[in-house]
């Protein structure tokens, strides 16, 4: 889930350190306020690898920064994270992937497909046909009809009655 929050960056917090069994970690939170009727202030935390980003934003410019929200239980209380994972100015998504993806296409440089040339979206098939009630037949080859089952019976020929499932 890509949750997106779009606002002004009210405050930059003091940078935190420091050293865990996974080596050094620097931490730095920071204010937006959401531009909306009722204005929210929220507290993201951007952690090494996006502090330089946030450091090309100026206090007072829109932000749009999409996070990964947290929570998790110590000593029977709740502490909820607010964690940045890209820090963007708004209407510059250049990293957003493509809504869908086509099967089968291949990738550009920077891991975006190649738009589908002429015959449509999703690609058609080299090899192989599809039937038109489902199923897979190889080309060629007609899709077999079966007669409609009595009423009372499913296909087969064994009555429904025989059928002990409760739906």
């Amino acid at each position: 889930m890509e949750i997106q929050i779009e606002g002004k960056l009210i405050q930059k917090l003091a940078l935190e350190s420091g050293t865990s069994a996974r080596g050094e970690w620097k931490k730095q939170n920071f204010i937006i306020e959401t531009v909306e009727q009722f204005p929210r202030k929220i507290c993201v935390a951007a952690w090494t690898n996006s502090i330089p980003v946030l450091d090309t934003f100026q206090v007072g410019e829109m932000v749009c920064v999409s996070v990964n929200i947290e929570s998790r239980e110590f000593n029977g209380k709740w502490y909820t994270d607010v964690r940045a994972w890209r820090i963007d100015r708004p209407g510059q998504n250049p990293m957003q992937q493509p809504a869908a993806m086509p099967y089968g296409q291949p990738m550009q440089q920077g891991g975006y497909p190649q738009q589908p040339q002429m015959g449509g979206y999703p690609p058609q098939p080299q090899m192989g046909g599809y039937p038109q009630q489902g199923g897979f037949m190889p080309q060629g080859q007609p899709y077999p009809s079966q007669p409609a089952a009595p009423a009372g019976e499913v296909p087969g020929g064994a009555p429904e009655s025989t059928n002990d499932l409760p739906f």
